[in-house]
Parts: structure tokens; C-alpha cells; sequence
């Protein structure tokens, strides 16, 4: 049982990391906004078979000053290039299960502010991609600040480059950051400019336990909303906090719970305002959910194809 629950704990964490890379480079380019004409000055895609028996497979993305690489599924490159959350993506089940390798370069003067309209770009050219808009309204929640205020601790100073800051590996390998295992048996994952990232599966609570070192509260509140099952359960950020800060919080997994895992009744609350693993952990960084309605963008998808291999 304990192999299984490692196991089951590393696959969960591996998607996990994914989806954390995704929510934190769509966080930093809510802002920008780059020529609706640029696309890429050159780009190859090949489909991905994804083979897990050597281990974990490293997916994600990785933008560089003039390229960016990708693997991922289309899905998810769709999610990331218009800063959505998954399940705002209503689209033909192959785009979620069939993964591609991309690599782009930027044209000249363009720069990596300038990536997420060039991949808006590239789908629509590539994978003759259009979509539609439909408005939902849900109910969800608003991540403040708790009665006796806020005890988060603020980031560290940046001290020296990450790793994934690193030039780009020639002859090819991998250009992820690498995820390492350590000594009490958690995982990191190094983010780059977004800090480290560290967790542990823990089988008491039946939870994951997550470290970020440098997180807004923006970031925090979309992290928050995966925790709560994806956009169905939206997280807006309203503490006014500005800044980075180092947060430790647990993330539920009541879905996954083993049916004679005991009482589920702690892991993944139906109101997570009134108890449980996630809110003992809001409560000890002085922050609180609070329900709300919030409007939701549904990108349905009209017409898409899967390129030819180039």
C-alpha cells in the first residue's frame, strides 16, 4: 500500500508541476499585450508519444529570449497561450490526450513578452484552430485576508540566476527544469524566476503538501482554485497584497481517497470555508475564502486538426 501511495503521490505530483508552470507563466502575462500580428519566424511541430516506463515523463514549456519549446497536449497549449484554466476549454477529446513537441523562434525584434500572441498564432495557423465565446456564471470564492490579518512571510531576496535561466541545451535534452527528489522524500521543482517548488504526499490528511518560495497572491488564488477542481470552483484574489512571499499550504485530495482510506469528510470540503485540511491551512497564513458568484469565459472550440509532422 505504501509503494502504491508513493507512486500514485509522484504521478500526481509530476501533472501537478505541470499545471503549476502553466498557472504561473499565465499569471505574468495577464499584463502585456503584443502586436496582434506577430507570429513566429519559425516553428516545428511533431506529435509526442509519451512513454512512462523509464519514469516520469518531463512536459511542460520553456521561453527563452528569441525560442521557446513545448510538450504538451493541445489542450494545454491552448490553456496556456490564452491564460485560461482547463476547464474553460470545451473542445474534441483528442486535444487533451494527443501531446506535441514544439520548438519557435522568435522573428527579430520580437521578445519573449511577445510569446504568448506568437503561439495564439501558430495554433491557428498549424492547427487551423477557431473558437467561440459563451458566458457562464458560478459559484466560487474570494481568497482575503483573515479576521486577525495576514501572517504571511515575505520571498528572500533573488540571490543568483536559477538554473532554468541557463542558455539552451544544444544536440537537443530536455529543457524543463528538473525536478529532484529530496532527503525527507519530497520532490522540487526549480521555477526560475517563480522560486522553488516543494512537495510531499501526506497520507494522514490524505493531501499534498506544497511549498512555494515566491508566489503572488494572484498565483495563489488560481493555484488554489486547482485544489477546489479547476475554474468550477474559481478562486479571485481580493487580499490587496502586493508582492512575493513564501506560502505552505495542503491540497486536498478527496477524489483520489481510497474507498477504505477512512473518513473523506476532512479532505476536500464541500464548503471549504467551514474546515478541513485546505482551510487549516488558509487560517495559518491569515488568509480565508469567502463565496461568491463569478462570471466565467467558456472557449468552446469550433473546428481544429492535427497538423502534418514538420
Amino acid at each position: 500500500m505504501n509503494c502504491i501511495s508513493r507512486r500514485f503521490g509522484r504521478v500526481y505530483w509530476a501533472a501537478f508541476a505541470l499545471a503549476i508552470l502553466l498557472t504561473c507563466a499565465s499569471t505574468r502575462v495577464k499584463a502585456q499585450s503584443a502586436s496582434p500580428e506577430l507570429s513566429f519566424e519559425a516553428a516545428t511541430v511533431k506529435p509526442r508519444v509519451l512513454d512512462y516506463s523509464h519514469g516520469i515523463v518531463m512536459l511542460g514549456i520553456h521561453v527563452y529570449e528569441a525560442r521557446s519549446s513545448y510538450s504538451l497536449s493541445l489542450k494545454a497549449l491552448f490553456t496556456y497561450a490564452y491564460k485560461l484554466q482547463p476547464d474553460q476549454v470545451s473542445g474534441p477529446e483528442w486535444m487533451d490526450k494527443d501531446y506535441f513537441d514544439i520548438e519557435a523562434r522568435y522573428p527579430k525584434g520580437a521578445t519573449k513578452e511577445d510569446e504568448p500572441k506568437m503561439l495564439q498564432a501558430l495554433l491557428k495557423e498549424r492547427f487551423k484552430l477557431t473558437f467561440h465565446l459563451e458566458k457562464k456564471e458560478l459559484e466560487g470564492y474570494a481568497l482575503v485576508v483573515g479576521k486577525h490579518g495576514s501572517k504571511l512571510t515575505p520571498s528572500a531576496a533573488d540571490s543568483t540566476k536559477s538554473a532554468s535561466d541557463a542558455p539552451p541545451k544544444t544536440g537537443g535534452g530536455d529543457t524543463m527544469p528538473k525536478l529532484s527528489t529530496n532527503k525527507d522524500g519530497s520532490d522540487s521543482i526549480d521555477m526560475g524566476d517563480r522560486g522553488t517548488q516543494t512537495n510531499k504526499f501526506d497520507m494522514d490528511n490524505w493531501a499534498m503538501h506544497f511549498e512555494r518560495s515566491k508566489i503572488t497572491m494572484g498565483e495563489f488564488a488560481n493555484m488554489l482554485s486547482g485544489c477546489l477542481g479547476g475554474a468550477w470552483h474559481k478562486v479571485d484574489d481580493q487580499t490587496a497584497i502586493k508582492g512575493d512571499y513564501q506560502v505552505a499550504w495542503n491540497c486536498p485530495m478527496e477524489g483520489h481517497r481510497p474507498a477504505s482510506g477512512g473518513d473523506a469528510s476532512d479532505a476536500m470540503p464541500s464548503d471549504p470555508e467551514g474546515g478541513g485540511t485546505l482551510n487549516k491551512s488558509l487560517d495559518a497564513l491569515g488568509l480565508k475564502l469567502e463565496k461568491r458568484k463569478v462570471p466565467l469565459d467558456i472557449y468552446v472550440i469550433d473546428h481544429v486538426e492535427k497538423p502534418s509532422e514538420n
